[in-house]
């Protein structure tokens, strides 16, 4: 099996509707304006390879957990907004500390993590504000097909750490997503060599589904565990003894 990424440039028409889903469903993700698929990242440009595995929830089979609840109620008085997506020089401002705030390399600007001159925007983008008073706190940005969305990117206010915003995000995807009667919700990968991706399997480990790339199907993510998966790797994506 190919281990290196593989690209796919949009079409005239995008990465929009079923088409984004098929994708999805596929094993691919997005990356700027184009649509990838790996079975390894690199944490920072110097670390080494690490296994990985995408991601989805159920969203009708989410039975949310004790700590989601918590979340929930921290952040109540919070005000949240949905709408189309867009890079704002408020956004860029929060982008900022978010960006000198967390251990790990990411882009130099939000506009340059989201998107690419090379071509037009493909995706029919959201994003969901969250807003202490008039105050910019986080903000998330998902694409949308016709019957799953996709997780992009959470920022959010490193003097509010502890509300937990990055998970609160993850719910606010979620409400969408029931909303609007959408089943999957696509989180992004794990990885069976840290702890670092670890979140994506929030708020409910019952619901989620893990990509077997070789099988072509997705499986219940609660009958793994991060040994199995590792040995999926090594004995069928890389072709090796384990």
């Amino acid at each position: 099996m190919k281990l290196e990424p593989d690209y796919i440039f949009p079409e005239i028409d995008g990465f929009k509707g079923e088409v984004f889903d098929a994708y999805l469903a596929d094993g691919y993700y997005r990356m700027q304006h184009l649509i990838f698929t790996t079975h390894h990242t690199q944490i920072d440009t110097d670390s080494h390879r690490l296994p990985v595995f995408w991601l989805r929830t159920i969203v009708t089979s989410i039975k949310e957990n004790k700590s989601a609840s918590t979340i929930r109620k921290k952040c109540n008085e919070f005000i949240v907004t949905y709408k189309q997506a867009t890079v704002t020089e408020e956004i860029e401002n929060l982008y900022a500390l978010y960006k000198d705030h967390v251990n790990f390399s990411t882009a130099a600007t939000c506009k340059d993590y989201l998107h690419m001159d090379l071509c037009e925007n493909p995706w029919d983008a959201w994003m969901v504000e969250i807003r202490d008073g008039a105050l910019l706190i986080a903000v998330g940005f998902f694409d949308k097909g016709a019957n799953a969305i996709a997780g992009i990117l959470n920022i959010y206010h490193p003097n509010y750490h502890q509300y937990s915003l990055g998970k609160y995000l993850i719910l606010q995807k979620i409400d969408y997503a029931k909303i609007h009667q959408i089943k999957y919700y696509y989180t992004g990968y794990i990885s069976t060599a840290s702890t670092k991706f670890d979140y994506k399997i929030f708020p409910d480990i019952n619901a989620m589904q893990v990509f077997l790339p070789v099988d072509k199907k997705w499986a219940p993510y609660i009958n793994f565990n991060k040994e199995l998966l590792e040995a999926y790797f090594f004995n069928h994506i890389l072709g090796m003894e384990f």
